[in-house]
């Protein structure tokens, strides 16, 4: 068991532990294959892109759990939380907070992220402070690191598309600082710079969103798609209530030898304010660890 978790700390620029990595910190957008670069549309924006904050007018509480790779013993598990304060004329701002528990390694990162629109075009940035620590093995210390980096991204969006559809346009630098999450600084342990481009289109008329996203991370490119449909809205009782579809894939277009697909789905319901979201990742690739179960929480104030 100790060597399947090795393989996969190994594998974590496209997979799980030890890199930082976005394991998808709601399930909507894991629903969605993890595009959301141009959608931007809640708190949860401070993961994908700061400046998708133009967007929320409200005050937005969100929090995830995910169950990784249900076929292991040992319990993999993937804690979020995130939350914008609007400062209407002043901009926004966003906080955004994880926790990665597997086996001996914990993983943590704290994002401090503010966005500000002119005239529908959005500019924002985060500050991440990163932490991780090892249990020691018999005889030796424990390991850890205490880090920062950068994101950097812009939106905009185009209404009144096709009717009364809205195009929305988002583009994100992560990690521009490309900093070592190594103990001792080592370039092989560098974070590598993703450079995310997004695009969605909502139909109000219609009630459903497309969003694809393309990805570049060092020598890969990875492709993002998914889409969401209101299957339901009524009241009940005076209060609004609605059911959403989701659909969804990623996953690497080139030649890697740790290429990884996934197809995901989901729904999500909401009861006036609260809203409940359910996500499933099946893994293509990798076989007899099961797939992974997402489920969230978001209120607005």
């Amino acid at each position: 068991m100790k060597k399947i978790i090795f393989f996969l700390v190994t594998i974590c620029s496209t997979l799980i532990a030890g890199g930082f990595e976005n394991l998808g910190v709601h399930s909507r957008v894991i629903a969605l294959g993890g595009a959301f670069t141009g959608v931007g549309d809640a708190s949860y924006t401070v993961f994908y892109n700061p400046a998708g904050l133009i967007n929320v007018e409200r005050l937005e509480v969100s929090s995830t759990y995910n169950q990784l790779f249900t076929g292991l013993e040992d319990n993999l598990y993937y804690l979020t939380f995130s939350s914008t304060i609007p400062l209407w004329k002043f901009g926004r701002f966003g906080a955004g907070l994880t926790h990665l528990k597997a086996g001996a390694w914990q993983e943590n990162t704290l994002i401090l992220s503010y966005a500000k629109d002119i005239n529908n075009f959005g500019v924002g940035g985060s500050v991440k402070l990163l932490r991780w620590n090892a249990q020691p093995a018999p005889g030796e210390n424990s390991l850890s690191y205490l880090g920062f980096s950068f994101d950097a991204g812009i939106f905009y969006k185009i209404e009144q598309v096709f009717g009364s559809g809205v195009l929305s346009f988002g583009a994100v630098a992560q990690d521009i600082t490309e900093p070592s999450i190594a103990v001792n600084g080592s370039d092989d342990a560098k974070l590598p710079m993703k450079l995310v481009g997004g695009i969605s289109y909502y139909s109000p008329n219609y009630n459903y969103l497309f969003a694809i996203d393309a990805v570049k991370e060092k020598e890969n490119y990875i492709l993002r798609f998914g889409f969401e449909f209101l299957g339901m809205k009524t009241k009940l009782y005076g209060i609004e209530t609605g059911f959403y579809l989701r659909g969804g894939y990623n996953g690497i277009l080139n030649d890697t030898p740790f290429k990884q697909n996934a197809l995901n789905g989901g729904f999500g319901v909401f009861v006036n304010n609260l809203k409940i979201d359910y996500a499933y990742v099946n893994q293509i690739q990798i076989i007899g660890v099961g797939g992974s179960h997402k489920i969230s929480f978001t209120y607005q104030f």
